[in-house]
């Protein structure tokens, strides 16, 4: 199919595989899968959180240029030849910003593919954009979202209402933590980054556990594979920022 933008004609290839084929992996790569199950929690501050203590957060925000080019086309007279260019201008802006979006998203969603299982909650962000519009615009958490279930093998969504925030981890009691809170602490013992202990509430509620049947999924260490694919998966873009929990 042949696609105008732009910023030029592009060639927009289509490529089917049969169900349940996957492609070779490269040599020297790892294969898909080949890490165990993972809880995601969605944020704002950080963007995405792992349930084995990675941090992922990614922003592309609007560029001067950008803000320049709509102040030009307000004062600019309708029907003019040169609204038409900065109109023409503006949308090779916004292409390059939805590029630079769409490509902290792929490279999100191919380190997310390394796991065999991936569970996540399925919030409303619709009610998260009337709140931190920006923010959610500017990061794709609902494009990340939906290829989420499109695109991974393995997708196990959490219902919307769970209460995976204030719920403890180890033992399952509610607690009532201000957004200033970061830091969950129990009676029972248990205390852990309040975004951490969400994931991990998120990946046992999606396996079907109790608390006292995943008392085996505690947080294990950040292994150096997964350091090793965070560096060279998530570190050739400027725009996302990975942090390890120890």
């Amino acid at each position: 199919m042949l696609v105008r933008k732009p910023s030029g004609y592009y060639l927009h290839v289509t490529c089917y595989l049969a169900k349940g084929d996957s492609p070779e992996p490269i040599a020297g790569q790892p294969r898909r899968g080949y890490l165990e199950a993972v809880g995601l929690d969605f944020g704002i501050g950080s963007k995405l959180t792992l349930s084995n203590g990675i941090k992922i957060d990614f922003e592309v925000h609007e560029t001067p240029r950008l803000k320049r080019l709509q102040r030009k086309l307000a004062r600019a007279k309708r029907g003019s030849k040169r609204r038409g260019k900065i109109r023409f201008l503006l949308r090779r802006e916004y292409e390059k910003l939805n590029n630079r979006r769409k490509d902290a998203e792929n490279k999100v969603l191919a380190f997310l593919k390394l796991y065999g299982k991936v569970v996540f909650q399925d919030d409303l962000l619709a009610s998260w954009a009337r709140l931190f519009g920006r923010q959610v615009h500017s990061s794709r958490i609902g494009g990340l979202k939906l290829r989420l279930r499109n695109s991974l093998k393995a997708p196990i969504p959490v219902g919307r209402f769970e209460p995976t925030t204030k719920e403890c981890y180890a033992c399952g009691k509610r607690h009532e933590l201000p957004l200033s809170q970061r830091i969950i602490t129990c009676s029972c013992g248990w205390e852990c980054d309040r975004d951490v202990n969400a994931a991990l509430v998120i990946l046992r509620k999606g396996l079907g556990l109790s608390p006292d049947q995943a008392l085996g999924l505690d947080r294990p260490e950040v292994t150096p594979l997964e350091k090793e694919a965070a560096a060279r998966i998530l570190g050739s873009n400027p725009s996302i920022r990975v942090s390890f929990l120890q």
